[in-house]
């Protein structure tokens, strides 16, 4: 391979410089959709998270919640860092890859979880669910291993404008992707099956409309993200690989944290209506109130 001429080079820094600036782009609106949700959903989450007590749905919740403020300030300082060495680049990229996938296998299995519930805790995918689950997520870990073994790093040639640069980036990354499409599929799947049969007999609450809109609309999301870092990982340059993971490391994030938010918040509403209903007339509906009642403690018991 000849070297190249100080034209050609030049030509390359520019166009390197300039991807780099797209993917920095991603990365800072990601950040920014972190914190604007976090704020707006803060009041909510003390209220509803804060003062209830641990267990292992408040636990991932918080993991769900905060592990990205570090993760994605581990990336910011990787890609923004100014000279950093190429040892420091390696570090922080494997970090940043691995805690993605922790992060976002803590998001899915709040998801995992609902539709769980929604399927109210069926023997058979008591069973199923974490098998898929473990299958999926030991699969991803197995890739991004493979992935982070073939990828190098090299210093800024500028790093006046940005900081690390990850050379040779292998498309077998795109097989997370594909893996966490297939999974969102099943699951998606299930919350539509149930869906379909709970409004058919009857379940109509705002309470069971909230559960199985966020269930069905949150895995079309991740599933969209999922299949759009796919087509870019294997479509477009090597410099793009990173163009779209922190959004999708985010959006798992918001998506599963509003999961819980809105169970809760709706489980605390129908409280306060099951209270007043006790002072009201409720003998010509007391077989709706108590289907509902049934289903609604149901949910909370699961969401704790």
């Amino acid at each position: 391979m000849e070297a190249l001429g100080p034209l050609q080079l030049l030509q390359e820094v520019i166009v390197g410089v300039e991807r780099s600036r797209q993917v920095n782009y991603c990365n800072v609106a990601s950040i920014t959709i972190m914190a604007l949700d976090w704020l707006l959903t803060f009041e909510m989450e003390v209220s509803l998270i804060w003062t209830a007590k641990w267990n292992t749905t408040k636990i991932l919740y918080f993991l769900t919640r905060y592990l990205p403020f570090i993760d994605t300030s581990i990336v910011i300082y990787h890609q923004f860092g100014y000279a950093l060495p190429v040892s420091v680049c390696k570090t922080t990229y494997q970090y940043a890859a691995f805690m993605f996938v922790f992060g976002m296998a803590f998001a899915e299995l709040i998801l995992t979880l609902r539709t769980w519930a929604v399927w109210e805790k069926d023997r058979r995918l008591t069973y199923a669910l974490p098998a898929l689950f473990a299958a999926v997520w030991i699969s991803g870990f197995t890739i991004i291993g493979f992935y982070l073994r073939s990828t190098h790093h090299m210093a800024s040639p500028v790093p006046q404008l940005f900081g690390c640069i990850v050379q040779d980036a292998n498309q077998i990354l795109a097989s997370c992707y594909i893996l966490l499409m297939g999974y969102d599929a099943c699951i998606l799947a299930l919350m539509v099956v149930r869906g379909i049969a709970a409004f058919r007999s009857g379940g109509d609450s705002q309470f069971m409309r909230v559960v199985y809109s966020d269930g069905i609309i949150y895995y079309i999301y991740l599933f969209t993200l999922s299949f759009v870092n796919t087509i870019i990982i294997l479509k477009l340059p090597g410099d793009y690989v990173n163009l779209m993971v922190m959004v999708e490391r985010v959006i798992h994030s918001v998506l599963a944290c509003r999961v819980v938010l809105h169970i809760r918040q709706q489980g605390r509403v129908q409280q306060v209506v099951r209270q007043e209903n006790l002072f009201g007339e409720t003998d010509r509906n007391q077989g709706h109130y108590h289907h509902q009642d049934s289903s609604v403690q149901f949910w909370t018991n699961s969401f704790k």
